[in-house]
């Protein structure tokens, strides 16, 4: 292993077994290679472990722990950077791609860019289509800047962009470790668990410095080909039913709380109308519910 690399790839991974093989072969072949990897294995019970034990015993550069219980998805992102010991950190979900490129691009800006904290390629869906084999197919984007955008200027500025913009896949891009550690909020949000922790984060963020999004690489976020109900979604990770209505309310009081009344009242009508909207679609998502019921149909949840 080298004595002092740059950076620190975390890779939190539940059930991994289809995809974390061919993740780590994939960070391998990066044009940039000064690099360490540490896998957190949320006590998964399918091959994950015997692909990641296999692969820490090849590369000297992969760190891997088993955790002995599940503690949820934001407990083992949260665990991978707090072992990072390097001058950047990225995570790197195993259901993600990366071109080749990646780590170079984006560390290159880091070194030459003093005030940016955080660096992305653009990002791009895919779906992952399993027929006998998996293919990949990729959803080219509508617009530039679709799901991550660059951010500079003053703080209230950058904060009333990203209330706005209400995009949270800045989050994936390669950071300052000391600064994301400082900003991390993903601990404060998984007890109890709590809606928009990775939005919290990237406002948190924002506070450290600016983002940058480069033009020469791209990261592929893996998406379902349909779309699920948020009740099943938020009931399948925990919470429980009187916390669903009001999803968003402790989003709104963490803003409140870290942000300060003054910015917090300089974007009251955000908050109001994020509250009405997601308090509405769970009351449509419930009548929808009803009338499957009543038509006989199977609930979602």
């Amino acid at each position: 292993m080298r004595n002092d690399p740059i950076v620190t790839i975390g890779i939190p991974v539940y059930n991994g077994e289809k995809v974390i093989g061919q993740r780590i072969k994939k960070i391998l072949n990066q044009t940039f290679q000064d690099f360490v990897i540490v896998i957190s294995d949320n006590n998964s019970n399918d091959k994950t472990n015997e692909i990641c034990k296999d692969a820490s015993k090849n590369e000297d550069r992969i760190t891997y722990y088993k955790q002995d219980e599940n503690k949820g998805p934001s407990w083992n992102t949260n665990f991978v950077l707090g072992k990072a010991k390097t001058k950047y950190f990225v995570w790197a979900f195993a259901d993600d791609m990366w071109e080749d490129n990646f780590l170079e691009e984006n560390i290159a800006i880091l070194e030459n860019k003093p005030n940016v904290v955080g660096s992305i390629g653009d990002v791009k869906l895919f779906n992952r289509i399993e027929n006998g084999e998996i293919k990949i197919k990729k959803i080219e984007n509508l617009r530039k800047f679709q799901y991550v955008h660059p951010v500079s200027g003053e703080l209230e500025d950058k904060i009333r962009f990203y209330l706005n913009y209400n995009m949270s896949s800045i989050l994936y891009a390669v950071f300052r470790t000391e600064k994301l550690k400082r900003a991390n909020v993903l601990e404060q949000f998984s007890n109890p668990i709590r809606w928009r922790s990775a939005f919290a984060c990237v406002l948190s963020i924002i506070r450290e410095g600016d983002l940058f999004v480069t033009t020469n690489n791209n990261v592929f976020k893996e998406v379902k080909p349909t779309s699920g109900s948020t009740i099943q979604y938020m009931r399948s990770i925990g919470y429980s039913f009187s916390n669903i209505l009001l999803y968003n309310v402790p989003f709104t009081i963490w803003f409140a709380r870290d942000f300060g009344m003054g910015m917090f009242l300089q974007n009251f009508g955000y908050f109001l109308k994020l509250n009405i909207k997601s308090t509405g679609g769970i009351c449509a998502e419930i009548i929808r519910i009803i009338k499957r019921i009543s038509c006989g149909q199977p609930k979602y949840w």
